[in-house]
């Protein structure tokens, strides 16, 4: 207060005192009914806080020219002021309590700047907002006139749902936002986020984190690097590199929405859902954790590493629960199981997976253990629909639609298929290939057959009708064709020294068996009423004599390689046409496919379970004499019947063998050097 000048004399000296004393008392009312500002902090107190570095926060406006409400002391044990240390400012100690509109704070020690109207607060800091918010830290600095706080040193901010825990908090409370910038971590009932840079909105929940972000949840695990977050709702929004981990999979994205409570997410930017054996992956996809199941629009990829197969269209589907993957539009499928890799395309491809329900073939499976890998338990089919286009090396296709069995190894082809085969060609109505140990073994064509062969460069056709064919197929080459019913042929005939065609044989019969040896016809054999004329090739120019009536050549709607039945096209030279924009992917439905898919499969377990039960109520223990008469083949027979042979479990007198009998088929043969036809008593 300034020195107090002291007089000799005794009256004026009490005067004096006494005039002080007073003074001492006006300034000191006056301090403690005034509001007051802090002084800025100073560089001890902030220290390594730049306000350069510190974030700009938008949507923060001040009113101009309005005085600002004041800050003022509720309580305080003790309170000193020193003009000459630390002018306009006065220290206090002891449960203080300062307020400034609905917010509370209160410390162990505090100087507060009446002026500048700030304040700084030291020890057990705890700061309220509106009584909705709480800010707990060991050093607090409050500018009253922007309404801004900076926390330090063990900060802790909690509202109803979030806590907020740094080292560094800074709040704004014109703006409702706290954000932190030296690390921190944010947590709510089931997760906890951790990142370099975080900002929080109390009143909403709305957060938003970046630089080495980490969301921690009961089941889900989220790494990026900017994350907008709502810590009531659980939803969240990514952008960046993105890896996401829970119980049903991995995903990697680069942008997209994800709710960790329900671990349902919709990922754009090209994304990868990885669930088990399958990967999924597409432009854009929506995936359900819980329910396993994902759908993906433009340049969808459907990887299963287990089948060794990989789908691919505009848009996919799988359920993971069901084992079922779905693509359509400009759909196609590589299956790499094998040592040659198989191409189908079609307008549409399903995989369906079922449980194998043969209990001979279940328990030979899971009785084998050759392999030494786990059986699988699982019937598989891959279906395609309308348009279908099959490559591989040894072998190609086209047809309106088509089925593989893996449990038979069995590949369908229905709506007058094509196969072709080297210089080959197979037709019908029907077409069966049968797969053994991963290779072709043969080929069963059914209704309207058709077999043709190109030889060599010149103009002829070595030709075969029928009602069915068979051809067995060996190191993937052509040895053996059977052709059944109402058979017309056309062969060439070869002289095997020079190695000329000498002529023509057209022949007509029930029954028709050809061996070839290296692609070459070395016997043929015919059975049944046979007829047929030899003609020089002279005379076999014209189309009436050497094509038969269905004769087609479809050498232009052969795929020649695998672009073919990606693209279409025989090169990847061609255009491509554009892939449809999202939007008209929008009429697929992935589930419902599914569900008409295995609607047979379960009600045929439906009426199996059924079955299974209704003889299980019927049955009734049998008698020693029941048992004994109707097991009477399986039992030891008795002493005095003498041994004896039971009859066949399975009566195959009826099978049809025609096709099984590669030897016995003498009733008539060509020589394919000479063309003369040898019949035989």
């Amino acid at each position: 207060m300034g020195q107090i000048t002291e007089h000799h004399t005794e009256p004026t000296r009490s005067l004096q005192l006494i005039i002080a004393f007073l003074a001492i008392v006006v300034i000191g009312i006056s301090y403690l009914t005034s509001s007051a500002s802090f002084r800025p902090s100073s560089p001890s107190l902030m220290r390594g806080i730049s306000q350069d570095s510190l974030p700009q926060r938008s949507g923060t406006s001040r009113v101009q020219g309005k005085a600002p409400a004041k800050i003022y002391i509720e309580h305080a044990d003790l309170l000193s002021y020193d003009a000459s240390l630390m002018p306009g400012v006065q220290k206090l100690k002891g449960n203080i309590i300062l307020k400034h509109g609905n917010a509370t704070m209160t410390c162990d020690s505090a100087y507060l700047n009446e002026e500048a109207q700030t304040f700084e607060a030291f020890g057990e800091v705890h700061m309220v907002q509106a009584d909705t918010v709480n800010m707990y830290s060991r050093y607090l600095f409050y500018d009253g006139v922007t309404k801004l706080a900076r926390l330090r040193h063990n900060v802790h901010l909690a509202n109803k749902t979030t806590d907020l825990y740094t080292d560094s908090l800074d709040y704004d409370r014109i703006a409702d936002i706290a954000y932190y910038f030296e690390g921190g971590s944010v947590s709510d009932a089931k997760n906890t986020l951790t990142s370099d840079y975080g900002q929080f909105l109390p009143a909403t929940n709305d957060a938003e984190f970046r630089y080495n972000v980490k969301l921690v949840g009961e089941k889900t695990t989220l790494t990026t690097e900017h994350l907008f977050y709502n810590t009531h709702t659980q939803i969240g929004s990514y952008e960046g590199e993105t890896l996401i981990e829970s119980d049903s999979g991995q995903i990697i994205s680069q942008r997209g929405v994800y709710d960790v409570g329900k671990d349902i997410g919709i990922l754009l930017d090209r994304s990868s859902v990885f669930s088990g054996s399958k990967t999924l992956t597409g432009d854009s996809i929506y995936y359900d954790g819980g329910a396993k199941f994902g759908e993906a629009f433009g340049r969808m990829e459907l990887e299963d590493t287990a089948q060794g197969a990989i789908l691919f269209g505009d848009y996919g589907f799988f359920d993971d629960k069901r084992n079922y993957a779905f693509a359509t539009s400009r759909a196609y499928a590589e299956d790499y199981s094998q040592k040659d890799t198989l191409y189908v395309s079609a307008d549409t491809l399903e995989l369906i997976s079922v449980p194998i329900r043969d209990r001979i073939k279940l328990d030979s499976l899971l009785s084998d253990t050759t392999s030494g890998k786990k059986p699988d338990t699982l019937q598989r089919y891959l279906r395609g629909y309308h348009h279908v286009r099959i490559f591989r090396r040894d072998a190609q296709a086209i047809a309106d639609s088509m089925s593989y069995i893996s449990s038979d190894s069995t590949l369908s082809l229905y709506g007058h298929p094509y196969m072709w085969s080297e210089a080959r060609q197979l037709s019908g109505d029907t077409t069966f290939f049968y797969f053994r140990y991963g290779k072709l073994d043969y080929v069963d064509v059914l209704g309207n057959t058709l077999a043709v062969e190109h030889i060599d460069s010149v103009d002829y056709y070595n030709q075969m009708r029928g009602d069915k064919l068979r051809a067995y197929v060996a190191d993937s080459t052509l040895r053996q064709i059977n052709v059944d019913g109402n058979v017309e042929t056309i062969l060439y005939m070869k002289e095997e020294k020079s190695n000329d065609y000498t002529g023509m044989n057209r022949m007509t019969s029930s029954t028709m068996y050809v061996t070839l040896d290296s692609g070459i016809v070395k016997k043929s054999s015919w059975k049944g009423p046979v007829s047929g004329k030899l003609y020089p090739l002279s005379m076999a120019s014209s189309a009436e004599l050497n094509r038969l009536k269905e004769f087609v050549w479809a050498s232009d709607r052969r795929p020649m390689n695998k672009e073919a039945v990606i693209y279409g096209m025989d090169s990847l030279s061609q255009a491509k046409t554009l892939p449809p924009p999202l939007s008209d992917l929008r009429k697929f439905s992935g589930a419902q496919a599914a569900l008409t898919a295995y609607a047979p499969f379960d009600r045929a377990a439906e009426q199996d379970s059924l079955r299974a039960d209704s003889i299980q109520k019927a049955r009734k223990p049998l008698t020693e004499t029941e048992y004994r008469a109707r097991y009477q083949y399986v039992l030891q027979p008795k002493k005095e019947e003498g041994p004896t042979s039971p009859p066949p479990l399975i009566n195959t007198s009826w099978v049809y063998k025609a096709f099984s009998n590669k030897e016995d088929q003498d009733s008539s043969s060509t020589s394919s050097s000479i063309g003369i036809l040898e019949r035989k008593n």
